[in-house]
């Protein structure tokens, strides 16, 4: 029982921890700058935030039991945790405030209303080529944020209005400091998909086919390491969580790990479209994992006061592993694939506003086939910042 007891105490001792440290200093620092933030940045006296950032002194104790100076009262171990987390956060979360500052707000509450559509590019053996594209859907969806976490789920809503979609799904975990950020996702949809070039199909023209045998399931995470983390923010352009004042830019390094399970059956296609197919085999399936080095450059451009512009290119190279029931069976190859991204931001007061254009872009090529299957995105985006204690 005192096992328990003690193993019950060490997690609420540590979930305080976490909730206060990852971003005391960033939020004394925002305090202090929140009405500075919205000056143009010729005014704002050189003396500002001058002090390290190690010298800043902490917020006065609350004397709530999540307070990291109450924790310190509790005896040596918890003094050596907050210790070890205050370090965390100089290292880990730390800017140049000429550069970046922090909002001065914990939470953020947003909406997302998002314009996507899905492309794919097929090469059979015979050098016969595939194009396709989804309609264009409408989804809208919430999110949540504490600190440098956020969640948040969207769902098409193109079928509530009489209209043509695909069904989409999207559930979006997002993690993000100054020195590293972290993206998870899950996207599925079905159908919706529209045949605009197949062979020699109609003299090799243009067409719009509807194509209702597509079936496609995604997920992944992909991890970021900012080398210009001290000037640059990437949190500012996608999760809102940073003022950029100045403008910067940055080489980005990271890892993207995904998964993709796109099937095909043409057993649904018209039957004078059908003789296009190179063999009597209806059902394709591209089912693979992607374990992937990125390397890229985002670029914060603060034309404005209160504006933010961004690009970031991000393409990837590594491993791609196939299963069993992919369209070539078993087998481990070469993987090539694409991220990009612009953002345009305006920060007034609590509230924020944004709007973003995303490409996600996945390469399958082997001796037999050649299919790229991207993403393309364009997100409105409004938000509200503020404290639950």
């Amino acid at each position: 029982m005192n096992y328990k007891r003690a193993f019950f105490n060490f997690l609420i001792l540590f979930t305080s921890l976490f909730a206060q440290a990852i971003n005391n200093i960033e939020v004394e620092d925002s305090l202090q700058s929140e009405t500075a933030i919205f000056m143009d940045i010729d005014t704002i006296p050189p003396t500002e935030c001058s002090l390290p950032l190690d010298t800043i002194p902490l917020k006065p104790s609350t004397g709530h039991w999540y307070d990291l100076d109450s924790i310190a009262t509790w005896g040596k171990f918890p003094k050596l945790c907050i210790d070890v987390y205050r370090w965390g956060d100089r290292t880990f979360n730390s800017y140049d405030p000429d550069y970046v500052v922090g909002t001065g707000k914990r939470c953020k509450a947003l909406f997302k209303n998002e314009e996507w559509m899905d492309s794919y590019v097929m090469r059979f053996p015979e050098r016969k080529s595939l194009s396709m594209i989804s309609n264009v859907s409408a989804n809208i969806g919430a999110y949540v944020s504490y600190m440098a976490v956020s969640v948040g789920y969207s769902g098409e809503v193109n079928r509530l209005f009489g209209g043509r979609g695909t069904g989409q799904r999207k559930l979006e975990f997002q993690f993000t400091c100054a020195l590293l950020a972290a993206d998870g996702y899950w996207v599925k949809n079905t159908g919706g998909t529209n045949i605009r070039r197949f062979g020699d199909y109609s003299g090799g023209h243009w067409v719009n086919e509807s194509f209702p045998g597509l079936v496609r399931e995604s997920y992944g995470t992909d991890i970021y390491y900012f080398f210009n983390h001290r000037k640059y923010s990437q949190g500012a352009a996608y999760s809102f969580s940073k003022y950029q004042k100045r403008s910067a830019g940055s080489f980005i390094a990271g890892l993207t790990i995904s998964h993709q399970n796109i099937g095909l059956d043409f057993a649904q296609l018209p039957e004078d479209m059908k003789v296009e197919l190179p063999d009597e085999r209806t059902v394709y399936k591209f089912k693979y994992n992607d374990i992937c080095f990125l390397l890229g450059y985002g670029y914060n451009w603060v034309f404005k006061p209160n504006w933010l512009f961004n690009i970031s290119v991000l393409p990837s190279i590594g491993y791609k592993h196939c299963f069993r029931d992919n369209i070539d069976g078993y087998d481990d190859i070469f993987s090539i694939n694409l991220k990009g991204k612009m953002g345009l931001v305006y920060n007034h007061k609590k509230f924020f506003y944004g709007m973003s254009l995303k490409l996600d872009g996945h390469w399958y090529k082997s001796n037999n086939y050649s299919f790229f299957n991207s993403v393309e995105s364009m997100s409105l985006i409004f938000g509200y910042r503020f404290d639950i204690f």
